[in-house]
């Protein structure tokens, strides 16, 4: 299994980490090929917004390809230039 980088994970921990509870300070992902899809339970803080979305984007060096809600959990899908 891959992983991102500790600062990369790091900088988009301190954008996603104000729509988590405050004990549930997680970053949650998987990566296959160019897409990486992150995963938040909805029990666990709030959607996140598209400006935000959009700075997650920027520093994996890709795209937004969009957000689904599958059992009990948001998952957020970008193309990765990384």
């Amino acid at each position: 299994m891959t992983n991102l980088d500790k600062n990369v994970e790091e900088e988009i921990l301190a954008i996603v980490e104000k729509y988590q509870k405050e004990d549930t300070k997680l970053l949650n992902y998987l990566i296959t090929d160019d897409m990486i899809t992150f995963f938040s339970p909805i029990a666990n803080g709030s959607e996140i917004t598209a400006s935000d979305l959009a700075k997650v984007a920027d520093i994996l060096n890709g795209s937004f390809e969009g957000m689904e809600i599958v059992n009990q959990e948001y998952r957020f899908k970008f193309k990765c230039g990384l």
